[in-house]
């Protein structure tokens, strides 16, 4: 796999900052009693998650802005700057959506009434739009990607389809921070749904572990470390038990790496876009 070496060291090294803050944190509030509300409090509603999803789709409208200017007035093929524009629309959209549209509670700890509802049925079930978004993220940046790599798949380069998909395959980078970003998750809390979904993410793991086996000289010294602090995570989410978490306290946490991963894949393929790039 040939890599744009600035968008991959950028995104390793972001994800390696965010990756090893989460899984501090997970730690901390999982084992170390004077810890325990540390988590919930980073990811309450406009929480240091929150600043880091907005700061991300702040840099991912830049990044797309800059990259539809300049096929635009390059000899890019025009049809490349419609696929920009849709990848500007999502993030701005999701800029809205978390500004505008996106409902948030702010529990108090120090209030009876507020605590108490970390004791009810239910506090870790998914509303129908995080479980949309849960599943479409896995799917087309998880599932997917897997599928073409697992059977080495090629697409008609010679057909304008075939190049956008080909340019736009996620790499094992990607792949790498979207099962990190699907692992933080109550999978022993949720009922049957979480248990449906530690299988997703095992076999997901376990495929794109086995790509990685028979590929290894594909992935370089990054990938690898990535991939260390992916089985780190999710080994401490199934021997931890954090306290003070709702589903949307998890989903903080998942959104910031879907948001890094979306912006991390469309940077990644906008950069090799070159003026040999057309139609």
């Amino acid at each position: 796999m040939k890599k744009n070496m600035l968008p991959h060291l950028v995104f390793s090294s972001l994800y390696f900052v965010l990756a090893l803050f989460t899984i501090l944190m997970l730690l901390l509030s999982g084992f170390v009693e004077d810890f325990k509300q540390m988590f919930r409090l980073i990811t309450q509603p406009y929480g240091v998650y929150f600043i880091i999803a907005i700061i991300l789709l702040l840099a991912g409208i830049l990044v797309s802005l800059f990259h539809f200017v300049r096929v635009y007035t390059s000899y890019i093929s025009k049809v490349y700057s419609l696929c920009i524009a849709s990848i500007l629309l999502v993030f701005v959209t999701l800029l809205y959506y978390q500004f505008f549209i996106q409902e948030r509670v702010y529990l108090d700890f120090f209030s009876l009434e507020d605590a108490s509802k970390f004791t009810k049925e239910g506090i870790f079930d998914k509303q129908l739009l995080i479980m949309i978004a849960d599943y479409l993220f896995y799917g087309l940046f998880v599932l997917i990607p897997c599928v073409v790599y697992f059977f080495n798949l090629h697409f008609d380069k010679s057909k304008i389809i075939g190049r956008i998909i080909e340019l736009m395959q996620p790499n094992f980078n990607v792949i790498i921070g979207g099962i990190f970003g699907f692992s933080i998750s109550p999978f022993f809390k949720n009922g049957i749904i979480g248990y449906i979904e530690l299988i997703f993410l095992v076999l997901g793991l376990l495929v794109f572990i086995y790509i990685v086996v028979i590929r290894k000289n594909l992935l370089d010294s990054y990938e690898h470390f990535n991939l260390f602090l992916l089985l780190v995570v999710f080994v401490t989410m199934m021997i931890t038990n954090h306290s003070f978490m709702d589903a949307q306290s998890y989903f903080e946490v998942r959104k910031a790496f879907y948001i890094l991963v979306l912006v991390g894949w469309s940077s990644g393929w906008m950069m090799k876009l070159k003026p040999k790039t057309y139609e």
